[in-house]
C-alpha cells in the first residue's frame, strides 16, 4: 500500500505539484491555491519529508519516482501535469523517463535534468559529512535564505519552519540520491508533451544559460525567467510564476 502523504483541493485536470529538498508539501500550500478554481491540485510529500515514511538506506531518485508513479496510478491521475521544484523536478523527470503516457505536461520549476558535476557531488558529500557529524537542523535552518534573492524575504522564516522538520537521514539519504542521479537531458528530448522552464535570474545553483542549453533539443519547450528570483518563485515572485504555469496549462 502506497503510505505517501498528500494534500488536495479543488476540482478539475490534475496538477501534482512535487516539493523542492529539504522541504515538504507545504510549500506549495499558498501558490497551489492559485491553481484551485480550475484545477485538482495536489501536493505530495516525497519519502521521508513531511508525513511520508522515508525509503530503506541506499534509495535512488528512480526509488522515490517508482513510490509517486504507484501514487498517481493508484489515484487514477493519467493526464495530470507534473510541476516540479528543485528535487521534485528531478523526481519528476525519473518519472517521466519511466512512464511518460502518464502526463500530459512537465515543469522544472528551478531544476535541471544535467547530472551533478564533480563540485557539485563534492558538495553533497560535505553536506553528509557535516550532518552526520551535526545534526540536520543547522544544515537545514541554514540552507534556506540563499535560496532566496533577498535573504530578508518575509518567507524565508516560514521556509526554514518547513525544513527543520527533516530528519538527518533524509538530508543524507536524499544527499546521496541527488549526488548519484543519472543525467535526463535524452528524457527531455524524447518527451512529446510540452515542457515549462522556470527559472529564476538570480538563481546561483542553476544558471540561465543552462536552461536555454536543456531546452533547445527538446521537441516542445518554453523558458521563462523569472525577474529578481533566485529559486523560490513560489514565494519571490508568485504571481508570475502562477501565470506562466496557468498559461502553459492550456497548451497540455
Amino acid at each position: 500500500m502506497n503510505k505517501l502523504f498528500s494534500r488536495q483541493r479543488g476540482k478539475g485536470r490534475p496538477i501534482i505539484f512535487l516539493h523542492g529538498f529539504p522541504m515538504h508539501q507545504a510549500i506549495w500550500d499558498d501558490f497551489g491555491e492559485k491553481f484551485s478554481a480550475t484545477n485538482t491540485v495536489i501536493s505530495v510529500d516525497l519519502p521521508g519529508f513531511g508525513k511520508s515514511p522515508l525509503l530503506a538506506t541506499g534509495f535512488s531518485l528512480d526509488d522515490v519516482a517508482a513510490q509517486v508513479l504507484e501514487f498517481v496510478l493508484a489515484h487514477k491521475l493519467s493526464g495530470s501535469v507534473l510541476v516540479g521544484h528543485s528535487l521534485g523536478g528531478y523526481v519528476s523527470l525519473a518519472m517521466v523517463h519511466k512512464m511518460p503516457e502518464l502526463f500530459s505536461g512537465l515543469v522544472l520549476f528551478h531544476s535541471t535534468a544535467y547530472a551533478d558535476n564533480a563540485e557539485r557531488k563534492a558538495s553533497r558529500d560535505k553536506v553528509i559529512e557535516f550532518v552526520e557529524k551535526n545534526g540536520a537542523i543547522p544544515f537545514t535552518t541554514n540552507f534556506i535564505a540563499p535560496l532566496f534573492a533577498d535573504s530578508q524575504h518575509a518567507d524565508v522564516e516560514r521556509v526554514k519552519q518547513i525544513a527543520a522538520t527533516t530528519s538527518p537521514d533524509t538530508v543524507i539519504g536524499y544527499s546521496q540520491a541527488m549526488r548519484d542521479r543519472q543525467d535526463h537531458v535524452k528524457t527531455l528530448i524524447s518527451f512529446e508533451k510540452p515542457t515549462l522552464f522556470l527559472a529564476g535570474d538570480k538563481d546561483p545553483g542553476i544558471s540561465t544559460g543552462s536552461v536555454y542549453e536543456q531546452a533547445k533539443d527538446c521537441q516542445n519547450a518554453e523558458i521563462h525567467i523569472l525577474k529578481n528570483v533566485a529559486h523560490m518563485g513560489m514565494f519571490e515572485n508568485s504571481g508570475d510564476a502562477a501565470s506562466r504555469i496557468k498559461d502553459f496549462l492550456k497548451k497540455t
